[in-house]
């Protein structure tokens, strides 16, 4: 597992203790409840009007990146309401998705992040 995907895998591990309510919610993530996909965390609006550096902050920062990450996440395993559950199930679906992180001094043309992932891109899966 590459650091960018294990890192991923800490943020969603982090929104499921959020969401149960295992740790504060510093962040104030709000998390709204939908019969096909499950809990579906809230991602906060940004400004039209705001520099590109604060939307790399604001695209970077844990309180929109945490609700990415937890809403690529296939409800069957967000439903689990055990933590150790959960994160077997979790490890187990994150082993699925390709991981190919880029080469330091090469330019890709991919990005290895999970948010950016669909099943349609890749043929591995």
């Amino acid at each position: 597992m590459s650091l960018q995907r294990g890192r991923e895998r800490y943020i969603i591990l982090m929104m499921w203790k959020i969401f149960h309510k295992v740790v504060p919610n510093c962040c104030n993530i709000q998390f709204s409840m939908t019969s096909r996909h499950g809990a579906v965390a809230v991602i906060p609006p940004l400004s039209r009007l705001s520099s590109l550096a604060n939307q790399t902050l604001y695209d970077r920062s844990f309180a929109v990146l945490g609700p990415k990450l937890w809403n690529q996440v296939p409800s069957t395993i967000k439903a689990f309401d055990k933590f150790d559950t959960f994160k077997t199930s979790l490890s187990k679906y994150i082993a699925l998705i390709p991981d190919k992180p880029p080469v330091v001094g090469y330019s890709c043309s991919w990005s290895n992040s999970l948010v950016d992932y669909s099943p349609t891109q890749w043929s591995d899966l």
